[in-house]
């Protein structure tokens, strides 16, 4: 009886031991499972964000080319805004000396001259002295937009 109790006992721990072992194991399955789930969606989604980096890049690049397209540009936008401010400033300083004088001569000797009567007018040309403070005023409001 004594070896038959001991096996019995052996056989009942062993009976035990192999549920234990079976739960694990189907617990260990489903947890794999479930990983190879996720391995499988975290695979795709690095598919699908590999090609969005992709993209990111080629957007990036084309941004980065038209930004430097439109630096150059604003570059000779603003070379040229500065020549024009500079333009217009020599344009008012000629205009305020021609109107300061209040006579100024603006003819020129030409031998069809000797020929003619004259210019069709007496005395030196003084210009229009009302209208030139509208002139000078509007270039220097343009001067004042640079």
């Amino acid at each position: 009886a004594t070896k038959k109790g001991f096996c019995d006992k052996e056989v009942s721990k062993a009976k035990e031991e192999r549920e234990f072992r079976l739960a694990d194991v189907q617990k260990l399955m489903v947890e794999l499972q479930s990983l190879n789930l996720k391995k499988d969606e975290l695979e795709s989604e690095i598919e699908v964000l590999t090609g969005e980096v992709a993209q990111l890049r080629d957007d990036l690049n084309r941004t980065t080319f038209d930004r430097e397209e439109e630096r150059s540009q604003n570059l000779e936008t603003m070379k040229g805004a500065k020549e024009g401010v500079i333009a217009v400033k020599q344009a008012i300083a000629i205009l305020k000396s021609f109107y300061k004088k209040n006579s100024a001569s603006l003819l020129q000797y030409s031998p069809v001259d000797e020929d003619t009567d004259g210019a069709g007018f007496s005395g030196s040309y003084s210009g229009k002295q009302e209208q030139s403070k509208g002139i000078i005023g509007m270039l220097e409001v343009i001067a004042s937009d640079f």
